[in-house]
């Protein structure tokens, strides 16, 4: 890291540290957990090297549920520029797919985290509950994601990769991302008690 994104945490944390003091709670919610997800990606990503692995488990499970739907696919770990592929096999040759930092699903653990981890008034053992099972979800989302993906190739051929990557499996896993919200934070909000009124 260069100094002057050290300061920007630096200058992010005590912002936070201030609004949290303060109990401007919206705007802590708002900074926390935007700042929150950039600097969980950028040491996820450049510290820790967490992507490769992620992406590894992403293409690894893929793999797995199309062989026992009777869709052949192959990986290559070491594809020179590629981090890695997953490849689907077609009649006509092979359709290559990158998994990079969206297909591994960094991004969208990323945001989840930081979103459940400021959420306020939750005690700290439901944050961890929450956060553990809200990123096992969130892989798997994106991995029936990558596997709608496979099986629209397979089924239409190269030709459909446009409409199956852009289009259906961003459809797929953004209905499936707002599901993982709403049971694991508005179906919980939502069924509290309302206080009783005088």
């Amino acid at each position: 890291m260069t100094w002057w994104t050290l300061g920007l945490f630096w200058f992010w944390l005590l912002g936070v540290l201030f609004l949290r003091r303060y109990r401007v709670w919206l705007l802590y919610y708002l900074l926390g957990s935007v700042g929150a997800a950039y600097w969980i990606i950028l040491i996820a990503r450049n510290v820790l090297g967490l992507e490769p692995l992620l992406a590894h488990s992403v293409a690894q499970a893929v793999h797995v549920v199309a062989g026992l739907a009777g869709i052949e696919t192959r990986i290559f770990r070491n594809a020179p520029g590629i981090l890695l592929v997953l490849v689907v096999a077609q009649p006509v040759g092979w359709t290559v797919l990158q998994i990079g930092v969206e297909s591994s699903g960094l991004l969208g653990i990323g945001v989840l985290i930081s979103l459940l981890g400021f959420y306020p008034g939750w005690s700290s053992l439901r944050r961890v509950g929450s956060i553990f099972v809200g990123v096992l979800a969130s892989w798997a989302a994106n991995v029936v994601r990558l596997f709608v993906i496979v099986v629209l190739l397979h089924l239409y051929g190269k030709e459909a990769l446009v409409l199956a990557h852009t289009f259906v499996g961003k459809l797929v896993f953004f209905v499936l991302t707002i599901a993982i919200y709403w049971y694991l934070i508005t179906r919980p909000s939502a069924h509290r008690p309302l206080p009783a009124q005088a």
